[in-house]
Formats: C-alpha cells, structure tokens, sequence
C-alpha cells in the first residue's frame, strides 16, 4: 500500500541532514512522505520548500545555556547559542520560506504546561496567528485526507470545537474553556470542579449589585462575601448555584430569596438568575485573583522590571554550515592567475620555478612563465611562495553521520557512505587548513566485505550531496585481520561468522559464488527459461558490481600471508583492488601486489599500537614504491589528516626518496588509487583547479597552506580565516550575553519563594560544615552562610 500510493511514509528527522536523504529515498521507491521534524528546520527552509512536502514540526526549544561560570560556557558552542536563539523562530522560518507544516506537542515534556506558551513564542517571534491555526486545524486535516469533515468550522462537518477564554495566540492568560468532540462536550477532568476559591468581579444585566466578592469552597459547598453580606452556594461539577437575599439586590422583603445559577469555567461565571417576583437577569464573573496570589497590577509591575523586551531575530540563515566558520557565500572567478610561484605540478612538468598558473572555468588552462591574466582574472602574487596540487586522504572517516560501521552481519557491500555523508563536520574546514582537497570517505573494517566508499571533495558550505566527488569510480572496503575475526572484540562477540583467518578467504569466496549463481538466474529470467525473476538483492547486486571490475577494492590489512590469501583470490576473480589500505608489511611482498596492479595506502611511519602491527617498519612506503607499487600515505584520523604534507616528507627521511616522488605519495598516487587521476592529482591542463598555496617549501614542517582552491573556487583563505574567526568570537560573546540575561531572569523567577539548592546550580560550597547550608536567593545575589564562625557565620556573593 506505501509502494502503490494509498498510504504516505513518516519519516522522523533526525537532524538537519536528514531532509535530503528521505528525498532520495523517496524518489528511488516513488513515496508520498511527510517529515516529523526535530527544530532544525530554519537551517535548511529552502530544501524543504523545493522538496514540497509537509512538515510536523515540534515546539520544543532548547533550554537557555548555562553560560554563568565563565569555564563551563567555553564548553557551549556558537552553534548551540545559535539554535538557542533560532529555534523559537523555526514556524516563522517556515511560513516564510512557503513551507507546509503541522505544530505538533511531541517532544514536550509536559504539553498540557508547555505547548500553548510555547506557541505564544513562536508567534512572538514571528509564525502569524493564522498560519498558527492553520497549522493546529487545516494543515493536518489536508495532510491525512479528512478536510471533508474536520479541520474548519463548515456546515455539515464534524462539531470539533474550541471554546477559550481569551485569544489562545496572543492572551498569556488565554485558557481553554470547553472542548466539544463530535458535538458532545468533553470534559477535561471532569471529577476535578475549575478553581473558584479567590476574588472576583461581578456584572449584571437587570438589576444593580456588588461589583467584587470572594468565594470559599469546601467540598460541594460554596460561600460568597460581598458588601459585607454572607452569600451561600452549592457546586456541581461545572454548574454553581448561589441564593442571594433579595435586598442584596434592590428588593425590600428581608426574607425573600433570588436564585443564581451559572456555569464555570476558566476564571469565568456566566449565567442567569431569578429574582422572588419571577422577573429573570443574567450576570457574569471573572476571578480578579487566585487564594493567596497577589494583585494583577502588582505583577504587571514586576514583569516590567524584568529587563528588556526580547530582541528578535531576523528570519534569515544565510550561513552554512551553522556555527564556527560558516560561509555565507562563495565566488567562482571566471579565470585566476597565481605568479612569480614555485609551482610542483606532480605531473609531466615537473617542479616549475617562477612560474605562473592560469585558471579559467574552474580548470587548470595553462603553466608558465610571465602569462598574460585575462580581463577580470584574480591575481594572486605568489612570489617565494609555493604551489602544490591539492592533497588526497585515501583513507579516511570523516564526515559521515551515526556511525560508519554496520557491524551485525559480516557482508554489508549493500550500504553505502554516501548516504550519510555529513557535510557539517568541522573536521572538512580543518583539513581544508592543511591544504587538503580530495577525501576517500571509508566504511569501518568491521567486516570482510564491509560497504561502499564515497570519494569527496572538501567543498565546505556545500550540502551532502555538493561535497561528493561526481564521476568518481565506485568503490567498497573489505578487510581482513583481528578487526573481522573480532578477536579483539571481547569475550562476547564470539558468534558471528568468520571467526577465523581461514573462514574470511571463504566467506568472500562463498559470496561471490552466490552473486554468480544470482546472475545466472537472472539471465534464465531473461532469456525465457523460468517465469519467475529471481527476487532484487541489494548485497548480490554490489558483489556483482565487484566481480565485474565496475566497483573497487579497498583492503584493510596488515599481515603479509593474509595480504597474500587476499591476493591470490583477487588474480582468481580477476578483481579491481585499487588499495591495500594500512598495508604495513608490504614491503616484504611487494611483488604480489605489482603483480594484481594493487595500489599500497600505507601509514608514514604508525607501528606497534596492537599485535598485528608489530612487524611495521617506517621505510615500508619507499620499500613498495622502489617495487613498482603505487604508493600514498593516509590519514585514518581526522588530525593527522591536517597535516597531510609532512607526512608525505617522512617518504624523504625514512627511505630517501626524493622531494617531488614523495609529494605525490599525497597528490598523485592517491588519485590514481582512487581512479581519478584524469581529473585531480597533479596540475596540468584541462584537469580540475585544485590547488595549494603554501608560505613555503610544501615538506618543510614550517609550511601551512595560505589557500587552499578547489574547482577554482577559494575554499580557505587564512586571512579570511582569522576574520572568521574574530566574527564568530563577537557573534557568540553576543549570544552569551542574551542567554546570560535570560538566564538570570530564570533563576530569579526558580527561587523567588524559595531556597536553591545548595548542589542545583553551583556544587556544594566550602564551609565549616558543609552539610548545614543555607543557599537563598535574593535581591539578584545567591547568599551562602554557614554556622560556626565566632562571629555568627560567614557570606559569600
């Protein structure tokens, strides 16, 4: 039914990156959906208005950071300051942007408290009243097909009716009165009778009386002062009946006695009475103030002096990613020229001395010396400065979201990194820091035949789907050693399959032997020799993809007779193994990799840090290379990865390699491991212009990128970076100071009547006796005093 249309998917966001993802699926399987939301909507409002679809969107904010120690507010993000000050507007972001949205009380704590002042809120902070109802009335009734009979006040439509006190959207004090469920009343509770002890003001229509009286109630009974006259009553529920003397009310006959009655509600009476000579009236009340509540002009008073009217945001979320670093827009110049630069073109070229590069369209156009720029070029004067292609991790787990291992089956060639590719890591903007552009983004080795890898490129302030390197080959991670036995899992993880060295090699031969009997069935369907198709296979279809060569092999390994079993099995399904990842005893068969044309994706110089590793040597990398492998060195850590070009540069000290050979173990050789070496890897004409300024020689551990270009757009500018970074600084010493003053209104309104805690906001205090505090608020200051000083104790402020 979800498949044919007759019924929508719900899908639950679970952050702001998940819009996208159900879109995707969606399309893939032709669903109808709708999102529950998560209050992150605001930063991606013109997606969901391109996607069309509705939004349930919760009205649940965050609460005010607890920026009041200085060392613990260091650990609250701009980001987290800035969703504290957004979220509340999240409705409004939507309305304006077009989208379609329901308001929704999940995610509240206690919605019969928080939902209707937490929708005063977003209309304050700009969601229109009528957009508000609509959302609460019509927008669900259309979303789940029943706008024929609910959602709008219309002759032949369902009595679902709301009576309140006063605009449910603009009067704080505004209550829900009555509610009506198929035209019958409900009540709320309705063995619980609305509150009438209190003082009350009167309004008559046919006679003259009190103008102020106060109830009492004890039980079912009820009792009236007014005009210094003792009134009684009786309460039923919602109906109260009062007996008035008939003098009270302008009669003369002392013993005569007028009947009232009326019907309760919210801080309201309204009803009817009859006096001793049977003429009627009708009369009303509303309670002033509640048994032992102070005066309303009293509290006006003391809501005035609270501070300052709230500040509001404007409804705009230019930047992206939000928090540190965002960017708020990005210029593709038509044609760039770099000058006067030693220029390492890891290619054909050579190392060009004084030379100049052109870009035009995004491509390197030419190399050089004294090019002319085009009109309206950038130029960069790069004299003594260096230039380098832009740096390539084949090895990598950054920027992907909940995990990138799926670890409960010990095949999962079927999932994929792309889709959930997190292009808010501030790990990207980092690695842009140290010159890196290209990122091999790898499923975990949990498995033998783990899942589908996705190349990147470093694209920050692009979503998920911009970061990704298009036309990129596909490729999927296997591994072998301690990780897939799970040997070093723990005593519990002793049941899944293989558990040892001899069952990985035939757990991936057994596989591929059931992928090629899933063809073979497939091409009977096809052909006409059986009716039925054999049923879609996700994991068969991936595994096909591998024994046809159209999908690459990324190897986790270590141990030289496990790299061996795996490449033999490799040469007997003739498989595209563009790495053996880690590889750190390759050197010692090297041959066997030249031999399947297998790349080595090695650490510089990591050895030791478990058992399998103990035979890692540094001159591993120049040892492969000298073979005739084609070898990179990886970060498989998100810091290492910012400092991709002194890794390179160990190539130089532990093996002697030369400067140029060893730069392209992070330029080069990585692109062609990665099967992308036509478009980055080395700047010659026509490939993509992704490039490196460095301040100097690009292997000197002094050297740090000053820019850092891809497709001719300028991703990292270090000047700019320190701009940035003052902006950011400012914006959140802002925020603080707004969640600083909201955060003291706060705490005085938590302990006006009385005493903190000693331990619920700030520890337990030093003292004598440290079990006998005494923590008050008051007058704006905390108090501490404790017993047992000669002088009577002591305070701290």
């Amino acid at each position: 039914q979800l498949l044919s249309g007759d019924h929508f998917a719900l899908f639950h966001a679970g952050d702001e990156l998940d819009y996208q993802r159900f879109h995707r699926i969606a399309e893939e399987f032709d669903l109808d959906f709708a999102i529950l939301g998560n209050g992150y909507e605001y930063r991606r409002a013109s997606i969901l208005k391109d996607m069309g679809k509705t939004v349930i969107l919760p009205l649940a904010f965050p609460k005010t950071p607890r920026v009041e120690r200085e060392d613990t507010a260091l650990d609250i993000s701009l980001e987290q300051l800035q969703h504290w000050e957004l979220a509340p507007s999240n409705a409004a972001f939507l309305e304006k942007n077009g989208v379609s949205f329901c308001l929704s009380s999940h995610f509240l704590g206690d919605p019969a408290k928080e939902f209707w002042s937490a929708l005063r809120k977003a209309i304050k902070r700009g969601l229109s009243a009528e957009t508000a109802l609509a959302s609460l009335t019509t927008n669900p009734a259309s979303l789940y097909a029943v706008s024929d009979q609910l959602g709008s006040i219309e002759a032949g439509k369902i009595a679902n009716l709301v009576v309140s006190t006063g605009d449910l959207f603009a009067d704080e004090k505004a209550k829900v009165a009555l509610v009506w469920i198929d035209g019958d009343p409900a009540e709320k509770k309705p063995w619980e009778a609305p509150e009438l002890t209190g003082e009350w003001s009167f309004a008559w229509q046919g006679v003259e009386a009190f103008e102020k009286g106060e109830f009492k109630t004890e039980g079912s009974k009820v009792s009236l002062k007014a005009d210094d006259a003792s009134i009684s009553g009786t309460i039923d529920k919602r109906e109260v009946l009062l007996f008035l003397p008939d003098t009270i009310l302008g009669g003369e006959d002392e013993s005569a006695v007028a009947r009232l009655r009326a019907d309760l509600t919210e801080g309201m009476l309204a009803g009817s009475g009859v006096l001793p000579s049977g003429e009627r009236f009708a009369w009303s009340a509303k309670r002033v103030k509640g048994e032992g509540e102070d005066d309303e002009e009293e509290e006006e008073g003391e809501e005035e002096g609270d501070g300052e009217e709230e500040s509001i945001p404007t409804l705009e979320f230019e930047r992206y990613p939000a928090g540190a670093y965002g960017v708020s827009e990005l210029e593709q110049p038509s044609a760039i020229l770099v000058k006067d630069a030693t220029i390492w073109t890891s290619g054909p070229d050579g190392v060009l001395q004084e030379a100049d590069l052109l870009v035009r369209d995004g491509k390197v156009s030419k190399l050089g010396k004294n090019l002319r720029p085009p009109r309206g070029a950038v130029v960069i004067d790069a004299a003594g400065k260096h230039v380098t292609p832009g740096l390539i991790d084949c090895h990598s787990h950054i920027a992907g979201s909940r995990g990138v291992n799926e670890g409960a089956s010990a095949i999962s060639v079927e999932v994929r990194i792309g889709d959930i590719i997190n292009p808010v890591d501030i790990n990207i903007y980092r690695q842009l820091a140290g010159g890196l552009t290209t990122s091999n983004i790898l499923h975990g080795s949990a498995n033998p035949m783990g899942g589908q890898n996705q190349v990147i490129k470093l694209r920050w302030g692009d979503d998920a789907e911009g970061l990704k390197f298009k036309g990129a080959k596909p490729g999927v991670k296997f591994a072998l050693g301690e990780n897939v036995k799970q040997s070093n899992w723990g005593d519990n993880f002793t049941g899944r399959y293989p558990q040892t060295r001899m069952g990985v090699g035939q757990f991936m031969i057994s596989n591929f032997r059931a992928a090629e009997d899933y063809e073979r069935r497939w091409e009977d369907f096809n052909a006409g020799r059986t009716l039925m198709p054999p049923r879609k296979n996700l994991r068969m279809d991936a595994t096909l993809e591998i024994l046809k060569g159209e999908r690459s092999v990324h190897i986790h390994s270590y141990r030289q007779d496990e790299i061996l079993a795996f490449a033999r099995l490799a040469g007997r399904f003739n498989l595209d193994v563009a790495a053996f990842q880690h590889i750190l005893e390759g050197y010692k068969v090297a041959d066997a990799l030249v031999e399947i044309d297998a790349g080595g994706s090695s650490f510089s110089d990591w050895w030791a840090y478990k058992f399998e590793v103990y035979d890692a040597i540094p001159y591993n990398g120049a040892l492969m290379h000298e073979a005739g492998v084609v070898v990179s060195y990886n970060s498989d850590d998100a810091e290492l990865a910012t400092r991709m070009n002194t890794e390179a540069a160990k190539a130089v000290k532990y093996g002697g390699l030369s400067e140029e050979v060893a730069l392209k173990f992070v330029t080069l050789n990585p692109a062609i491991q990665l099967r992308v070496h036509d478009r980055v890897g080395s700047l010659e004409k026509g490939k993509d212009a992704d490039f490196v300024i460095w301040n100097e020689h690009p292997l000197s551990t002094y050297a740090y990128a000053e820019q850092t270009w891809i497709d001719g757009v300028k991703r990292f500018d270090k000047i700019e970076n320190r701009e940035r970074f003052e902006a950011d600084l400012k914006e959140r010493e802002q925020l603080v100071q707004k969640a600083l003053k909201a955060r003291l209104k706060e705490l005085k309104m938590a302990t006006k009547s009385k005493k903190l805690d000693k331990e619920e906001e700030y520890g337990a205090p030093p003292g004598n006796d440290p079990n006998d505090p005494e923590w008050i608020y008051h007058d704006g200051m905390i108090h501490y005093s404790c017993s047992g000083l000669e002088e009577g104790g002591y305070h701290v402020h």
